[in-house]
């Protein structure tokens, strides 16, 4: 079952990235709470904020053509 690898490789995640979703449809919903219950640094990157977008604890908005490669240069800059 695809939920059970989600979840196995989910618990070995130091971080949960999360592009272009409306935070509404699960089970993916719940996929940041998963990750915040394990101690999982939690990131949005979308075109606006999500329906369960307080959950993130760092978000970044816009379109993702711009956002996600920004980001990805933060991320490998740091």
């Amino acid at each position: 079952m695809q939920m059970d690898s989600i979840e196995e490789r989910l618990a070995q995640a130091d971080l949960f990235v999360s592009v272009g979703t409306s935070g509404s449809v699960y089970p993916a919903a719940g996929f940041v709470e998963q990750a915040k219950h394990l101690g999982i640094r939690t990131c949005e990157i979308n075109l606006e904020p999500s329906d369960n977008a307080w959950l993130f604890d760092e978000t970044h908005y816009g379109p993702a053509t711009q956002t996600v490669p920004a980001w990805v240069e933060r991320i490998l800059a740091a």
